[in-house]
């Protein structure tokens, strides 16, 4: 994917130029839709100079993902507000614009912040919550106002990923009172905040929230594992740019209790194993040792995690 880095765009306007195709190979290319970012100016940045987020065109489109029909109903319905925006507040009230992402890992809300970028035409912003958090007195704080100043001057979405991490609960005992005076700050900045530019935010723990942040979203989505039947689908989504033996029940019932990414990664493990031993068609036993690196992936994840407690408010 193209990374603007260094500079940012101040709005975007349609027509122009196509957007750049940044997919790996063995991915099909999406419905092409112009994007042109012009008027740059520079992106915020904290401590060290390290720029607090990145602008990029989305990497995804609906057609590359797979989600509950009701999901792709409801983020139908946002997009065509965000679309109408004006008319709609033009009756005195707002499109639906701030949306909190809820589910496991690797269940698509990433992708599906993407997705809903590339579907409205917008480049996507998404923030480094590694270098807005801060040790030193006050920077965090300061590092989300310069965040939202630059958002306010320009057209996008703007993703906070694993914003479990920013607005933990504030009554929490463990927590010191610099982070509840940053989850305070951040509930003052995001109520003031009147750009169009739609605001999400992704989590993994929505049990660590703090409570007053729910209120401050138009909408929570919630992404859970795929079914069967959407584990299928996803099988035939990401084998599809190549020749492939028809995937047996057996292969999709082992695939019960992964996500999305998981399966992702099993399906481009088994073309990798396909192209290199000289042939242009997956065969089962590809995807069988696909599911087997995936369980030792799995594995030495969990031995060097160890065992982890639930997350409590």
């Amino acid at each position: 994917m193209r990374r603007m880095d260094d500079r940012a765009p101040r709005g975007n306007k349609r027509g122009g130029s196509r957007p750049v195709d940044h997919r790996p190979s063995g991915r099909d290319h999406p419905a092409e839709r112009p994007l042109h970012v012009a008027n740059l100016k520079p992106l915020p940045r904290g401590r060290d100079d390290v720029p607090l987020l990145r602008v990029v065109e989305p990497a995804y489109t609906f057609d590359d993902l797979v989600l509950r029909p009701e999901l792709r109903a409801h983020l139908a319905t946002v997009v065509a507000e965000l679309r109408e925006r004006e008319r709609i507040r033009a009756h005195g009230i707002r499109p639906r614009s701030r949306l909190l992402f809820v589910g496991p890992p690797g269940c698509g809300k990433s992708a599906t912040a993407d997705a809903l970028a590339y579907e409205l035409g917008f480049p996507i912003a998404k923030v480094h919550l590694a270098t807005v958090v801060s040790s030193y007195l006050g920077e965090t704080a300061r590092n989300i106002d310069a965040i939202f100043q630059f958002c306010s001057q320009g057209t996008w979405v703007l993703l906070l990923d694993e914003f479990d991490s920013l607005a933990k609960e504030r009554a929490d005992r463990g927590e010191h009172g610099e982070l509840k005076r940053v989850v305070t700050a951040f509930l003052q900045l995001l109520d003031e905040y009147s750009s169009d530019s739609p605001v999400i935010a992704t989590t993994n723990h929505p049990a660590l929230l703090d409570e007053a942040v729910w209120r401050r979203f138009d909408d929570v989505l919630l992404f859970p594992p795929p079914t069967q039947v959407e584990i299928a689908q996803l099988v035939e989504k990401k084998l599809r740019a190549i020749t492939h033996d028809s995937v047996p029940s057996s292969i999709r019932a082992a695939m019960r209790g992964l996500t999305q990414a998981d399966i992702e990664n099993v399906c481009y493990s088994a073309i990798r194993l396909a192209l290199l031993d000289g042939r242009e068609k997956v065969l089962v036993r590809d995807l069988t040792a696909g599911l087997a690196r995936m369980e030792e992936r799995r594995r030495a994840i969990k031995a060097v995690q160890g065992p982890r407690s639930r997350p409590s408010a």
